[in-house]
């Protein structure tokens, strides 16, 4: 009868390689294409009224706006969560 700690596992170490893009490469580049036409589809003017902000711009501005500040606070989210995971490892 043979024991676990006989052998070492033939699969420790073993990489997977995997070749063409990542799943979150693809679907970030589904919702890129998703904003792009989103975008395109809205260009009239709309009347902002946000903190010091107050005019009417064009809709595709402020849609790319909140989008970047929403890529940029899941950036962020994501990357404190990360040194979060590595404190505690």
């Amino acid at each position: 009868m043979r024991r676990d700690d006989d052998q070492p596992d033939q699969d420790q170490g073993w990489v997977e390689k995997r070749e063409g893009p990542s799943g979150k490469l693809i679907a970030a580049g589904i919702i890129a294409v998703l904003l792009l036409f989103f975008v395109l589809q809205n260009t009239d003017d709309a009347h902002i009224d946000f903190l010091f902000l107050d005019g009417t711009f064009p809709l595709w501005v402020v849609i790319v706006a909140v989008a970047f500040l929403g890529f940029a606070a899941g950036w962020l989210l994501g990357r404190s969560r990360r040194r979060d995971r590595e404190r505690h490892d």
